[in-house]
């Protein structure tokens, strides 16, 4: 059984939210045995592997609390900061054409390092998959040099590299440096070095923020996929307007971070459906050819593709557009006027990423939650688990 894990920045509450209700309600045999994860996905994927010794209530309250401990500040430097500042003339200095510049991001996560070490035993991963609590935990990077998307794992043998796909493994121990590179969006965070090599990494999202494949590749033979969108069919607005290039800059997001996910598990349950028509026999011959089998899933994902930009726009209207905030939360109040996050759904998709504060927190533990629960009333083809395409 394997759990995937994708996502971005705050959203990560949201997969947490739906497991705390999806594990408890699994008995022994059908909880996960592999983790991956990449982007803010890399983060619970790791808490989860080095808590696995623990029972599922403690582990899912320990989640939750880890969540509810996570603010801006300690993910990022303030905005109104000498560092941030000499990121910003870094910048510039290099649009003109200074050789000596070099700006490596536009928001420094120099917090989070510390942040990662407080709430995760990251020594306890190695030593729950040496004790069978789990096979295999992962965490997905993309190379700064190669533009390969690298699987960094620990637990079970590494696959051959897909070339196709630009997919390699590598065995290791992880730590929070695997983490903070699946973690790092480009132009957002600067590139993360791992390894006594030094080599350098970005967010894991850019090349596949779908690891269903190395999931399977690891041995999965179920898979839980918690994603932060559906793509399904949101209601018309009610007048149009011409977009600019912050909602540009969110349809880019989106189709980077959050799209190819859902697309997968699509693609996933096209060939479940391609091979229910085989006798058993064809279906083994099948697999033996390709290696391609059934793989029984389950799909946690709001079914409004904007909700979750929407959340992200009114916990901004409410709680931090006034004067008043500015003074409260001052960078979580600046983020949101920078990007116009009252505006709508689409500017509240931008500042989902960064809305490191605890009303949207809350908010977004509550619609996993909801979303786990309605997987588990519906109806599908093998008791809770889908063989099929969604309706």
């Amino acid at each position: 059984m394997a759990l995937v894990l994708a996502g971005g920045g705050a959203r990560g509450a949201y997969e947490i939210g739906a497991l705390s209700v999806l594990l408890p309600a699994l008995p022994a045999h059908e909880r996960p045995r592999i983790v991956v994860g990449t982007s803010v996905g890399a983060i619970n994927a790791a808490y989860l592997a080095a808590n696995a010794q623990r029972p599922v209530r403690e582990l899912v309250d320990g989640a939750l609390a880890l969540w509810r401990k996570i603010t801006y500040g300690r993910v990022l430097k303030p905005l109104a900061s000498i560092s941030e500042a000499t990121r910003l003339w870094s910048y510039a200095r290099e649009v003109l054409g200074s050789r000596s510049a070099h700006a490596v991001s536009l928001l420094d996560p120099g917090p989070l390092t510390a942040t990662l070490q407080e709430l995760i035993a990251f020594e306890q991963v190695h030593r729950n998959v040496s004790a069978g609590h789990l096979s295999t935990a992962a965490v997905v990077a993309t190379s700064g040099v190669t533009n390969l998307s690298v699987v960094f794992h620990d637990g079970g043998r590494s696959p051959e590299a897909d070339r196709r796909r630009g997919i390699t493994y590598v065995k290791t121990e992880l730590s929070e440096q695997h983490v903070r590179a699946s973690a790092a969006i480009p132009v957002l965070f600067p590139a993360v070095a791992v390894g006594a090599r030094r080599r350098w990494y970005f967010d894991g999202g850019t090349r596949l923020n779908a690891p269903i494949k190395p999931a399977l590749e690891l041995g999965g033979r179920r898979v839980i996929v918690i994603a932060l969108n559906w793509l399904g069919h949101p209601p018309e607005p009610k007048a149009e307007r011409r977009p600019d290039a912050l909602d540009g800059a969110s349809q880019l997001i989106q189709a980077v971070l959050v799209d190819p996910l859902l697309n997968d598990v699509y693609t996933l349950a096209t060939i479940n459906d391609l091979l229910a028509d085989d006798s058993e026999a064809k279906v083994r011959s099948h697999e033996r050819r390709t290696g391609r089998r059934r793989i029984p899933y389950m799909l946690i994902a709001p079914e409004d593709p904007h909700e979750i930009g929407r959340v992200a726009a009114e916990v901004y209207r409410r709680h931090y557009r006034s004067p008043v905030a500015l003074l409260r939360s001052p960078n979580v109040a600046a983020l949101g006027r920078l990007l116009n996050a009252s505006r709508g759904a689409n500017r509240g998709e931008l500042l989902s990423y960064l809305l490191f504060a605890e009303e949207f927190i809350e908010r977004l533990i509550d619609l996993g939650r909801r979303d786990a629960r309605r997987w588990l009333r519906s109806k599908h083809d093998l008791g809770r688990w889908q063989l099929g395409p969604l309706r």
